[in-house]
């Protein structure tokens, strides 16, 4: 057991990640007390009850999560004091003595993005020498590419907008959240399909009927958030656990939480 508290440990790991500190960002100590001194690190996509609890038995009271603990962006706890769910997490946060961190934008704005290299580590994909989301591979079929994606990443709910016999060779990824202006510069960009993890329906996978619909050749395919960047924090945590060598730290891999008919 260390005597260093979760706020020296966060500031450290902050200050190693080599990523400027943005004038607002979501990175944030969501849940705990961050003088409270750390027994072991948890990192995980998502601060489930689930990875909680796993957390938990783990030993661990810092939890490094990519999404926020409390189910909005920056944890927005307006009308939730009341609600039995959030009561029941805030509760077993204070229990176990955690310190939950949203760990986002300092893994996305390193050098390089460690989202982005774990899952090109996880696939076995080399990038583009002059951009980490883009890849050159041998000519396929969207198919064939969807297909490799749920095996490599163990997505079984993986959603396909496109043609399946459709050629791919070049192929832009924006993991995580791709919102409508940065999404759909990628789907008008020289890449035959796009690969993320979610988008509203309305935009991203809308503009992609549209362009299909008009005769342009693309697709677009939607991993889900958990399965698009738990490589990248899989890939995070051993990075960490080079940061921080006092206590141990344990990478939590969370099930997919969807089902399919």
């Amino acid at each position: 057991m260390s005597n260093l508290t979760a706020l020296q440990l966060i500031q450290r790991v902050i200050a190693q990640s080599g990523a400027t500190n943005r004038p607002q960002t979501v990175d944030h100590v969501s849940a705990g007390d961050p003088t409270q001194t750390v027994n072991g690190i948890a990192v995980m996509t998502q601060a489930t009850l689930q990875g909680l609890r796993q957390a938990a038995d783990a030993k661990a009271n810092l939890i490094f999560t990519y999404d926020p603990a409390f189910w909005a962006t920056g944890d927005d706890l307006t009308r939730m004091e009341t609600d039995a769910l959030f009561l029941e997490k805030r509760d077993f946060i204070r229990a176990h003595n955690m310190v939950v961190f949203n760990l986002h934008d300092h893994l996305r704005d390193s050098m390089p993005d460690r989202i982005a290299a774990g899952m090109a580590q996880a696939l076995g994909w080399q990038s583009d020498a002059a951009n980490i989301n883009l890849f050159r591979r041998p000519p396929t079929t969207l198919l064939a590419l969807a297909q490799e994606l749920g095996a490599k990443l163990d997505d079984k709910t993986l959603r396909v907008v496109g043609d399946p016999a459709l050629p791919v060779a070049a192929i832009a990824t924006s993991f995580g959240n791709t919102q409508q202006i940065p999404g759909l510069a990628l789907l008008n960009s020289p890449v035959d399909v796009l690969v993320c993890g979610y988008a509203r329906e309305w935009e991203v996978v809308e503009y992609t009927q549209d362009m299909i619909s008009a005769g342009v050749k693309k697709a677009v395919v939607l991993l889900g958030e958990n399965a698009s960047v738990q490589a990248g924090m899989k890939f995070s945590a051993d990075w960490i656990k080079t940061v921080v060598t006092e206590v141990p730290v344990t990478f939590i891999s969370l099930p997919e939480p969807y089902w399919i008919l």
